[in-house]
């Protein structure tokens, strides 16, 4: 390795963080201390820029493009498609990654990690991560990380290791379902969580007053990363960290559906109706389309641009549970079409709920509050 050019990497990166957020200087140290390059394979696939594809990279290849790479604020992804998708192929659905350091020292922020402190990770990864917390609680501190995928688990076993962290003990597991023995003052997951679905055992293991970071999701929208803390009585209240992060679904919270906007957007069997709310906002903004993520459970959405062929965008609504569509398109008079088609009426219910969103002032993600009990799970606005 060229480690004068490694060296000048990671400087470089330190600076673009300490200019764009308000990372603690510890924190941006452990760049230093724990180097991303120990935690990442040789080969990976990388995004050269936010909206073009994934690109395969290799180190014996290609050596500074891998280092530039590693020590630039950007997911690595390290698995397509479960496994199923060997290196350089690139796959449909990333599996396992490296987060962009940017997000991972801010959730590190907002965990607030204390030395001396117990801490569990839910999504092994690279085992960056665990490495991380295990700087930061120190030689009195432990460090529980759980990862479903044995092989993935297997290697960043190897790494942690290989890179002096062999106290991190790492445990082969669902977290949806299976425990992990002991008391933690902190849990974080790396895994977006269906809301409503936050496994209570995370809740159980922590001690009262301990914190449980996890990025909440639905169907519909990636939602905000929630900071909980759990109370005497055993339950926790959460609220929306000032930070939007987006997370793969935990593996077995995944729903497998067919796409959206597969059928013939106009087609004469849907019935018609007519809108003054433009769709756009309410299904593209992050603010506006929780509410309708919320209210409308198993929905998802896409939004088709114009073409040379249509001369409007589409936007559309599926649930794959019943096979209930809708459509919306630009109708005259600054009205909207909207065809619906199945036992449920999407947008009809998407509609409701954004406009009551709309006369509570439209209040922002960290509005919401989230309450996890032993038998209840509930998500609420401010009154």
């Amino acid at each position: 390795m060229n480690l004068t050019a490694s060296g000048d990497n990671v400087l470089a990166l330190i600076e673009e963080l300490r200019s764009a957020g308000t990372f603690p200087a510890e924190h941006l140290s452990l760049l230093h201390t724990v180097p991303r390059t120990s935690f990442i394979p040789a080969r990976m696939w990388v995004q050269e820029n936010e909206s073009g594809p994934y690109e395969p990279v290799d180190r014996t290849a290609d050596e500074q493009r891998w280092l530039r790479a590693v020590h630039s604020n950007r997911v690595i992804v390290t698995q397509f498609d479960d496994g199923a998708t060997e290196w350089p192929d690139v796959g449909t659905r990333p599996t396992c990654s490296a987060s962009m350091p940017s997000a991972v020292l801010g959730m590190l922020s907002e965990l607030n990690v204390q030395q001396g402190q117990s801490v569990l990770e839910i999504g092994t990864g690279t085992g960056w991560n665990a490495a991380l917390l295990s700087s930061m609680v120190g030689e009195q501190g432990n460090v529980d990380t759980v990862e479903i995928d044995a092989v993935m688990a297997a290697e960043a076993r190897r790494r942690l290791d290989a890179a002096g962290f062999a106290d991190v003990r790492t445990h082969v597991a669902d977290a949806a379902s299976d425990t992990v023995a002991g008391v933690f003052d902190r849990v974080i997951a790396t895994a977006g969580i269906h809301i409503g679905q936050l496994p209570y055992w995370w809740v159980d293991r922590t001690r009262p007053g301990g914190v449980i970071l996890a990025p909440m999701r639905a169907d519909l929208a990636s939602g905000p990363l929630v900071r909980f803390v759990v109370g005497d009585d055993g339950i926790a209240h959460g609220r929306a960290a000032d930070m939007q992060v987006g997370f793969m679904e935990m593996r077995s919270q995944r729903v497998a559906s067919s796409p959206v906007g597969d059928q013939q957007w106009d087609d004469p069997a849907a019935d018609l109706s007519h809108t003054d709310l433009s769709p756009w906002v309410p299904l593209l903004a992050d603010d506006h389309r929780w509410p309708i993520a919320v209210a409308v459970p198993s929905c998802r959405s896409t939004v088709w641009k114009r073409t040379d062929e249509r001369s409007h965008g589409v936007a559309w609504l599926r649930d794959p549970l019943t096979g209930s569509w809708a459509s919306v398109v630009p109708d005259k008079n600054e009205r909207f079409a909207v065809r619906q088609y199945g036992p449920r009426r999407l947008w009809d219910e998407a509609e409701v709920a954004y406009r009551w969103w709309q006369k509570r002032g439209e209040p922002p993600l960290s509005a919401w509050r989230w309450t996890i009990s032993p038998d209840r799970q509930s998500i609420t606005l401010d009154s």
